[in-house]
């Protein structure tokens, strides 16, 4: 049985919270809620009764004060412009059969009276669908250039601010676009993997749940996902921090603890994990490699203030750990595939121990289960 929709007061009192805390900016430009009388005017002058999904967000928040990507799709609106969009539909449509009329590979026509544009922006409206029928509710496209579609929508609007609610919680995606912060703290979705915008960084956005989450999925055992550990004899941890003391780094426990355990070592034939055997050899025929490269925006230890290249994939992959000015390391990567840069936001251990738990969304690793994996020593 599947589980019940969440309603939608409570989808914006965790969208909320979270623009609160992690992007205040964003928070500010969500209206406070329609006045109750004006919803009702405005389903007189259209001649529809708003779902209770609408109407409940509507009193939430009317739209936005000031345009903003506070949710992954077009900007919700304000009951004035839903109804002033609406009626610009209509006049265009007018009594063209073209426009009326179903077509394209959807089916469906360019606009129809019964759906309510409860959020738009250049033109281009996501609507609520209520023609009569099983599917009443459901929320999907009008293009400006082109028909209506549903098929890559929602059944509901309250599924879709559910939605937005656990990714910005627990991280993932919404139609393909994931939530990052631009450099002024303000909130911006746009497809995975795509840091930049107008020629200045965007950071994956916190997600507080993934953390517990990932626990849940992984046990958070590295003995599970890998089996006993196989470091070699001595004290792998203390190389390890020899090499960063001559770097002059401070690197994080988790990944001095893994790779002391685990490291020099192919996971799964794909993944290398280098450790402390090969650590600075590695790392600094890697930093002289890489000094040029146009993909990876960063110096690489022992380059002074560079980031830890610590291993890499069968596919060419580089897997890094990037210092941030709060002290901590999260994990980058260049996906040569992809040919980009990507930034995942995690600290070690949580995307380690995700990745081979499967626990990750992710497009550019093996879909894994939840090991233990098999381990081969790299000798080279």
């Amino acid at each position: 049985m599947s589980s019940p929709v969440p309603s939608v007061r409570s989808s914006w009192d965790r969208i909320d919270a979270w623009l609160r805390v992690y992007a205040p900016d964003s928070y500010e430009i969500l209206a406070p809620p329609a006045d109750p009388d004006r919803i009702e005017a405005a389903q007189a002058q259209m001649g529809l009764r708003f779902p209770a999904d609408l109407v409940d967000s509507l009193l939430c928040h009317d739209g936005l004060l000031e345009w903003g990507t506070v949710l992954p799709g077009e900007p919700p609106q304000p009951v004035e412009l839903i109804v002033d969009h609406w009626r610009t539909c209509e006049e265009i449509a007018g009594d063209d059969e073209d426009l009326r009329g179903s077509s394209g590979p959807s089916d469906e026509p360019w606009w129809h009276v019964r759906w309510i544009p409860w959020a738009h922006g250049d033109g281009d409206a996501q609507v609520i669908d209520m023609r009569e029928g099983p599917e009443q509710g459901r929320l999907g496209t009008a293009w400006h250039d082109r028909s209506g579609a549903f098929e890559d929508g929602w059944p509901s609007l309250a599924a879709y601010l559910a939605e937005v609610a656990d990714v910005l919680d627990n991280g993932g995606t919404v139609d393909g676009c994931a939530p990052y912060l631009t450099r002024d703290g303000e909130l911006w979705w746009t497809v995975e993997g795509d840091t930049d915008l107008d020629g200045a960084p965007l950071t994956p956005a916190p997600a507080p749940g993934r953390a517990q989450a990932l626990a849940a999925q992984t046990g958070w055992s590295l003995a599970e996902l890998l089996g006993p550990p196989v470091g070699p004899p001595g004290d792998g941890a203390a190389a390890i921090e020899v090499v960063a003391r001559d770097w002059g780094v401070v690197l994080p426990a988790d990944y001095v603890a893994a790779a002391a355990a685990y490291g020099d070592v192919v996971i799964s034939d794909y993944v290398y994990f280098c450790g402390a055997r090969k650590l600075r050899s590695y790392g600094e025929e890697w930093s002289r490699l890489l000094a040029d490269s146009r993909s990876v925006p960063c110096p690489v230890l022992p380059e002074p203030g560079g980031a830890l290249l610590w291993g890499h994939t069968v596919e060419g992959d580089r897997l890094f750990l990037v210092p941030r000015a709060d002290g901590t390391w999260t994990v980058s990567a260049f996906r040569r595939g992809w040919g980009d840069w990507h930034e995942t936001g995690l600290g070690f251990g949580e995307w380690f121990r995700g990745a081979l738990a499967g626990a990750l969304a992710t497009d550019w690793l093996p879909e894994w289960e939840p090991g233990p994996h098999p381990l081969e020593r790299a000798e080279s």
